[in-house]
């Protein structure tokens, strides 16, 4: 290939996990000359990969340069076409002595959405990222727009009535708007196109039900009964749950140490170590679990020795599989994902659990890991149900 052939070559290609290690491959075309989604040429062989991320590859000066093109093959290919009509156009004015007048790339929303999710994925931030697979579906559902550059003010205000119209709860549709904000502020967009975000009242915090608590735990597998008693009984958050290493457990002070993790880039919140108390059953739980995997570093790693990236995913299908779904929320209409079961719940759920059993307010703000004590009495609640009957019986009137 001559030096003027190269610069106009315009390739697209997948970026994915092959054999172990990250590479560039490129796309597979069927006999027709159309792309194939998910598919890239490996020699003679079209190989299908799992939701992979495009890139155009083109040289300018010799050096070949990489372009973000999402994670939809049909955009992908749009913007490889152009970029072909690009540089080739560039090519032949250079020959005549000219200068080509560029016009300013505009951002595809579907692009800018790949971009974001995966931005989450590499900060480690995977409640974020589903939130954000979700929020931004369902935007480019609502306004029916391709690219940045065309989203006004009223189309944001226009997807708040949709999910009212969905009947999504105030807090829903405030969380959502939250998720859209950050993305558009992620994709650049003029900051006064965003609507202040919608007002709802402020509820409790949502917490499992003892019921709930103990279904699930009769449902699950060794691996996930110790997912959710660690995530249940020590309050850890997901990303402290997934880098739960053995040596953070000391078995004799029955403590377990949260800490960063550099050798996996993750860092704990406010960058300040704590130690929580281990309650003596899940401490018999994690010593039979360690004397069965001896050689592993993480308590609950993936099939590779990995943090596992999708325990949430793996929650959500224990709670299908169990049918313990709540079958009212939008995701189990849509996906029969239950929005109701989260990682996260346990946490608050311990939370509220220590302060009912009148643990002091101090005491469970260091074993949370909260900055401010406000953030832990969010989680005072009046006792309700049974427990509440027993305490205004007991009252001498």
């Amino acid at each position: 290939m001559t030096q003027v052939d190269r610069e106009r070559a315009v390739t697209l290609l997948l970026r994915v996990k092959h054999r172990g290690k990250w590479k560039r491959l490129p796309a597979a075309y069927g006999r027709n000359g159309r792309i194939r989604p998910g598919y890239a040429q490996v020699g003679e062989a079209q190989i299908s990969f799992d939701n992979p991320a495009y890139e155009i590859r083109l040289y300018r000066n010799r050096q070949p340069k990489y372009i973000p093109a999402g994670r939809d093959a049909s955009d992908a290919e749009v913007e490889r076409i152009r970029q072909e009509k690009l540089s080739s156009a560039r090519a032949k004015a250079a020959d005549a002595g000219l200068r080509v007048q560029e016009e300013e790339q505009r951002k595809r929303l579907r692009t800018l959405a790949a971009d974001y999710i995966e931005d989450c994925e590499m900060r480690q931030a995977h409640e974020a990222a589903a939130q954000a697979r979700l929020v931004t579906d369902q935007f480019i559902a609502s306004c029916k727009k391709t690219y940045l550059d065309e989203i006004t003010r009223k189309d944001v205000l226009n997807f708040h009535v949709a999910l009212r119209a969905r009947r999504c709860s105030s807090r829903t549709v405030a969380n959502k708007h939250s998720r859209l904000k950050s993305w558009f502020l992620f994709s650049g967009i003029d900051k006064e196109i965003i609507p202040p975000t919608p007002k709802y009242d402020e509820e409790l915090p949502t917490v499992y039900t003892r019921d709930e608590i103990s279904s699930i735990l009769a449902a699950a597998d060794p691996y996930l009964h110790l997912a959710v008693s660690l995530a249940y009984k020590c309050g850890l958050r997901e990303q402290e749950l997934t880098h739960c290493e053995f040596r953070d457990i000391n078995f004799e002070d029955r403590v377990l140490r949260v800490r960063s993790k550099p050798g996996y880039k993750f860092t704990i919140k406010d960058s300040e170590e704590r130690d929580v108390p281990v309650p003596s059953d899940l401490l018999e739980e994690l010593k039979e679990w360690k004397s069965t995997h001896e050689d592993r570093e993480l308590i609950l790693p993936n099939r590779t020795g990995k943090p596992n990236t999708k325990l949430l995913r793996a929650l959500k299908r224990l709670a299908r599989d169990a049918e313990l779904n709540c079958r009212r929320c939008q995701g189990c209409k849509d996906r029969l994902e239950c929005e109701e079961w989260t990682l996260h719940k346990f946490r608050r759920t311990y939370i509220t659990t220590l302060l009912r059993n009148g643990i002091d307010l101090r005491t469970v703000q260091a074993y949370a890991g909260h900055a401010d004590l406000a953030s832990t009495m969010r989680y005072l609640r009046p006792a309700s149900g049974t427990e509440a009957h027993q305490k205004l019986n007991a009252v001498i009137w």
